[in-house]
């Protein structure tokens, strides 16, 4: 009887090393084939930044239109997700497709356009220039990837508000009737494409947050992490990334404990953020309040300490740092402490090793990020024993007065 028990254990235990073998030569396997260049130009360089862990971490998420063969594509689809390690909270962003900026190289143009003249590496120092924070992470795949993606996780249930019926090249037409369905993976991404509704963009945008944070949920199920290989092998070959080993699993091990239930997820620009204007040739386009947009992403994910952004040591005569005009170029000036528009503000300096910033003054009140010793904050008001602060990566929040210095 022993020695049939333990030959039972002894079995499972291979099972297991076998299995656990299969799943780390599943993620290097893949890591390793999305490292490639797929939709790089090899114009620009990459400029993520470096995530140690224990802050902010930001990862674009790129659906890319690449049918026209012989074209560069356009990214179809960009979105971001910023986790905060410490609260375990995340937001989740879309940024609109036709946001105007100045593109290093390119000019003013639809922020969708970077990815069409330098790859992702163009379009990530794009949205770190737009949004004054570091992206550490991008993943791009293309309409089939994402389809592959839903098939692979066995389909996703959608209350679709409306019919769609969009004709488009024969093989990507939408046709989805209104009511609750379950949707393959390429149903799904007629969901997600159509742009057909009232509000067009608006809703398509609305949409693909939507889809995402149901697919994060079904993700996070201990069943799905069985299917991970099988997912990764399906999205290779239309899948381009800079996620290294080691890094897949922190963010695996930071996804688990994440609240994906009640993430937040907002439009970019927000619509009071925002105006749509033509352009010189004609095109309408979303010309975004950068200051005020930035400020509201700071806020909505009350980042923790983070390494700094590219975006604060480009040239000031490129990029969105050099426009000017309808507030293009202006959040950066606002972000930054000792800018001359602080003059005659009061400013203060961190004590202890950190000081909590809050979203309200009192104890009670959420935290939505750390200030470390040393940094100096402007005071924009005093509320008791609490001050309102700008820090210098220019989010807004209350401190504890006790544990400032005024300077």
């Amino acid at each position: 009887m022993k020695k049939k028990w333990l030959r039972l254990v002894g079995f499972v235990l291979t099972v297991l090393l076998l299995f656990a073998g299969y799943y780390v030569y599943s993620m290097f396997s893949f890591l390793d084939a999305v490292s490639t260049t797929k939709f790089s130009t090899g114009d620009s360089p990459l400029t993520t930044a470096t995530w140690e862990g224990k802050e902010q971490v930001n990862i674009l998420f790129l659906g890319v239109d690449s049918r026209v063969k012989g074209e560069r594509p356009r990214s179809d689809t960009i979105l971001l997700l910023s986790v905060n390690p410490v609260t375990k909270k995340a937001s989740l962003f879309s940024i609109m497709r036709d946001t105007y900026l100045d593109i290093e190289g390119v000019g003013q143009a639809k922020i969708n356009a970077a990815f069409a003249n330098g790859g992702p590496e163009l379009l990530i120092s794009t949205v770190q220039e737009f949004l004054d924070i570091p992206i550490h992470y991008y993943v791009a795949t293309d309409f089939q990837g994402f389809a592959k993606i839903i098939d692979a996780i066995g389909g996703v249930d959608v209350n679709v508000a409306e019919r769609m019926v969009h004709a488009d090249d024969g093989i990507h037409d939408i046709l989805l009737e209104a009511g609750k369905q379950h949707l393959s993976g390429e149903q799904a991404l007629m969901y997600v494409r159509y742009r057909g509704t009232a509000r067009a963009d608006f809703d398509r945008t609305e949409r693909q947050r939507e889809m995402v944070k149901i697919v994060g949920q079904k993700m996070s199920s201990p069943g799905m992490a069985l299917k991970l290989p099988k997912i990764l092998k399906e999205i290779t070959p239309y899948t381009q990334s800079n996620i290294a080993a080691g890094d897949l699993y922190k963010l695996i091990a930071l996804g688990l404990q994440a609240d994906t239930s009640g993430m937040q997820t907002e439009q970019l620009p927000p619509v009071e953020f925002l105006s749509e204007e033509y352009n010189m040739y004609g095109e309408q386009v979303l010309w975004p309040d950068i200051a005020a947009t930035r400020q509201f992403v700071h806020e909505k994910i009350g980042a923790t300490k983070s390494a700094e952004s590219p975006a604060k040591t480009a040239d000031s005569s490129t990029g969105t740092a050099a426009s000017s005009g309808n507030g293009q170029g202006q959040g950066q000036q606002q972000s930054n402490v000792g800018n001359p528009s602080d003059s005659g503000k009061q400013k203060g300096q961190v004590t202890g090793e950190y000081v909590n910033l809050r979203q309200k003054p009192g104890t009670e009140n959420e935290v939505i990020g750390q200030v470390y010793a040393g940094e100096v904050l402007v005071i924009e008001e005093t509320a008791g024993d609490w001050y309102y602060v700008r820090t210098p990566d220019g989010m807004y929040g209350y401190v504890a007065a006790s544990l400032v210095q005024l300077l």
